[in-house]
């Protein structure tokens, strides 16, 4: 295992953060520490490279990098809140896109800590880093050429997307004025042109776009976020282009302040894929070690699911 001292010289940013968020609520520092202490030098690597990036954005100065480390904390105890009420309730908090919309997705100040949290997620989470990781595989084993991110969010798969193709165009899709923000500052950092990619404010199901094929679409932690998850994962197969593949990922038993659609298991998600006229290329089901048995109702077992699909 590496010595803190180690880490802190060889990887001063990434560690930064860590040190501010543990500060902030002790409570973090076990979980993140268990996580991280197993990585190896690759991942050290890409944390930092990617703090580094952040530096130039959300992490500008000392005040800000304390705020980002809030933000995660504040997410944090959004999702232990919510799974402890869920765990109780078996239900969600939130029953309808609408409500999403105008508790979280119209709200700039909300938006900005939920959505700068789950960026810090992706590289403090195993399972987030997991689902990241299999997206990073996956896309230096093929070519695209027309890529369309639904709701990007935090920006980073869209980054990491149009890093790995240097000349590649995308459109991104969100229904956030916030996220597209957010989206926009992140590949900026990462330095890609704004030329690049386009932006469309809207709903997914009602914005026209059939005139539009794509070889490759990201849906990162999407489905669970709408009302009707099957007419969502359907529309996207018909924007498919014959051999393209869609990367997905999404939760079961994974309340949030925004969580919509419930998943009860992975087979669940697993049928909405095969009647939106898809198949599963490759997949991974995740548990999350979110409570302890005892806490949970029968049956709540939380799980992240991501796959590859292609049409049928």
């Amino acid at each position: 295992m590496l010595t803190r001292d180690h880490l802190v010289q060889s990887y001063p940013e990434f560690m930064k953060i860590v040190d501010l968020i543990s500060m902030q609520n002790p409570l973090q520092r076990k979980r993140i520490n268990s996580f991280i202490n197993q990585q190896h030098v690759d991942y050290w690597r890409y944390a930092e490279g990617i703090c580094r990036k952040l530096n130039q954005s959300f992490f500008k100065n000392e005040q800000e990098q304390i705020e980002a480390a809030r933000s995660y904390n504040r997410m944090s105890m959004d999702f232990l809140r919510e799974q402890i009420r869920f765990s109780k309730t078996g239900v969600y908090c939130v029953n309808d896109i609408g409500l999403a919309k105008e508790n979280v997705y119209n709200q700039p100040d909300v938006m900005r800590y939920y959505m700068v949290g789950l960026l810090l997620s992706y590289l403090l989470w195993p399972n987030h880093f997991e689902i990241l990781s299999f997206l990073k595989k996956y896309i230096k084993e093929i070519s695209v050429e027309r890529y369309l991110d639904i709701a990007p969010g935090h920006g980073l798969f869209a980054a990491e997307v149009l890093q790995r193709f240097p000349v590649l165009k995308a459109i991104l899709l969100d229904i956030s004025k916030t996220s597209i923000e957010i989206t926009s500052e992140i590949l900026a950092v990462f330095q890609i042109e704004e030329s690049r990619f386009r932006f469309i404010n809207g709903d997914f199901l009602t914005i026209p776009m059939d005139e539009d094929r794509f070889d490759f679409i990201s849906m990162g932690e999407v489905l669970e976020h709408v009302s009707d998850a099957p007419e969502f994962l359907k529309r996207a197969c018909n924007l498919l282009q014959p051999q393209g593949t869609i990367f997905m990922s999404t939760c079961a038993n994974c309340p949030a302040i925004d969580h919509v659609y419930h998943f009860h298991n992975p087979d669940e998600i697993r049928s909405v894929i095969n009647d939106a006229g898809l198949f599963i290329i490759k997949e991974k089901v995740l548990p999350v070690d979110a409570l302890p048995k005892e806490v949970c109702r029968e049956k709540l077992e939380a799980s992240n699911y991501c796959a590859i699909l292609a049409k049928r």
